[in-house]
């Protein structure tokens, strides 16, 4: 018996890691701040964090204050996580793990908090359209391609001629807005300096929900194991993940696949609560669901808060207020019921579903999962927009590729390269500065970069644009409305 709670304290320690990829921890100061706390005013003091306010949750480019964004999204899923972490570190108290409540409320939050954080324009749709293009316009990921380096003219215009790799064409093959989040996090978040945010192990281990890369040989994405679906970080950032990953002390599978944080099942749970609740909350408030509907789905849920009470005096808005949260109480209680039954699966990393499916209110769940599908996702409205936003982020990534890589047309690419914003292309050791043979900053810069590096230029640039900024920027570059 003593030994398991030795073993378990020894996990803990290292799961709650404060080390960081870079730089150094700093002892709690005049405001008694932890590492785990500076992690989470990083990013809420973040440009990234910042753009959520203009990406979509649902309805993009909304007209009315009354739908969620990716930023009031973000900041409902880190509320939920932060409890869920404090119930968490008590239950793990009982155990003898020597965990301040704070503590995992606070990695479980800014792991919520940083979990949509790369997310491009037009939510899925944006990741979909990225993948899409890259489909077209790259060669195939397969061992068997010959991949070809840049062209002449890219070479002419500074590009090494070094071909990209499948691992690195996978990259964008299966574009993830959790593997742009991390590299958010660890790069481009802070590009002046080696590791950018430079955050504890801690925070990465536990909003990462598939720590594995795009492309590994012979191991392909299975969807049967809940952190295998999809890739978790790019081959570019792949050694400060997996630096990460082991630091904390995650279960690896085969060489750089992992299973996942205890905790990112938290952050997920959190996001799977708060998204599918809210989201017919705001279908209701648009007119996709009808009030009958959006009570219909809710009251198996609510109804089973201690207590819970409909107040069928009150208007139907505040009436659907009431089960809203009711309903997110009921759920958040019953994941945590499922994180203490399921512990011992969460720390050997075996459990593969998410914690919502080990409930004994998932039936109920999954019903508000599909009434948002069908009803909520499907709107004519949401349709139309993420089409537009489909051909909007195509266009952008096919005019910045043509100027960056390929470099073909040399007096309209010269143009865009120059308009590029030259922070994408700061490389930690390289100054971006006139050189010989270049009499542009851009140019220079370039210079330094591979073909693969300048495309996660491209998709660092596009997949981080606001709703609105993206739209507006491609109708100009098109000719479809001068600037003003």
């Amino acid at each position: 018996m003593a030994a398991g709670t030795n073993r378990r304290k020894e996990l803990w320690a290292r799961l709650l890691s404060c080390e960081r990829l870079y730089g150094r921890s700093y002892p709690r100061g005049e405001f008694g701040r932890s590492e785990h706390e500076r992690d989470y005013d990083r990013i809420i003091f973040s440009s990234a964090f910042r753009r959520l306010q203009d990406k979509t949750q649902v309805f993009p480019l909304s007209q009315t204050d009354y739908t969620r964004t990716r930023l009031t999204h973000s900041l409902e899923v880190s509320t939920v996580a932060r409890t869920l972490g404090a119930q968490a570190a008590r239950h793990l108290a009982t155990f003898g793990v020597e965990c301040e409540p704070n503590d995992i409320g606070t990695i479980a939050a800014t792991a919520a908090l940083a979990h949509d954080i790369g997310n491009p324009p037009f939510g899925h749709s944006g990741e979909a359209s990225i993948q899409s293009w890259a489909k077209k316009k790259l060669p195939q990921h397969n061992s068997s391609t010959v991949i070809a380096g840049p062209t002449l003219s890219a070479r002419r215009a500074g590009a090494q001629s070094i071909p990209m790799r499948p691992e690195e064409l996978a990259d964008f093959h299966f574009f993830e807005g959790n593997a742009q989040a991390l590299r958010i996090l660890v790069r481009t978040g802070a590009r002046t300096r080696k590791g950018g945010m430079r955050p504890t192990f801690a925070t990465l281990g536990a909003m990462a929900k598939y720590p594995r890369p795009s492309l590994l040989r012979s191991y392909e994405f299975k969807k049967d194991v809940i952190s295998e679906k999809k890739p978790g970080y790019f081959r570019h950032d792949s050694a400060m993940a997996i630096k990460a990953f082991r630091g904390v002390g995650m279960v690896e599978r085969e060489p750089g696949v992992f299973s996942r944080h205890p905790l990112a099942f938290l952050t997920e749970a959190a996001d799977d609560i708060c998204y599918a609740i809210a989201d017919i909350e705001d279908g209701f408030k648009v007119g996709a669901v009808t009030f009958d509907e959006a009570r219909d789905v809710l009251l198996p849920l609510a109804s089973a808060a201690t207590g819970f009470d409909e107040w069928v005096f009150l208007d139907k808005s505040s009436r659907l207020t009431r089960i809203r949260t009711a309903a997110l109480w009921v759920l958040a209680s019953e994941c945590m019921n499922a994180f203490r039954e399921s512990l011992e699966e969460l720390e050997s990393g075996v459990l593969g579903v998410p914690l919502l499916e080990r409930t004994r209110v998932s039936k109920e769940y999954q019903a508000v999962k599909a009434m948002a599908k069908q009803n909520v996702y499907r709107d004519e409205r949401v349709l139309q927009i993420e089409y537009a936003g489909f051909q909007t982020i195509g266009g952008l990534l096919e005019m910045f590729y043509d100027a960056l890589c390929d470099c073909r047309d040399q007096a309209k690419d010269e143009k865009l390269r120059k308009m590029f914003p030259r922070d994408f292309l700061w490389r930690p050791g390289k100054k971006g500065r006139s050189g010989a043979g270049y009499d542009d900053p851009v140019n220079y810069s370039l210079g330094f970069m591979t073909q693969y590096e300048r495309l996660l230029a491209v998709t660092d640039y596009v997949s981080g644009m606001t709703d609105r900024f993206a739209v507006q920027l491609y109708q100009r570059l098109s000719g479809i409305r001068l600037p003003e």
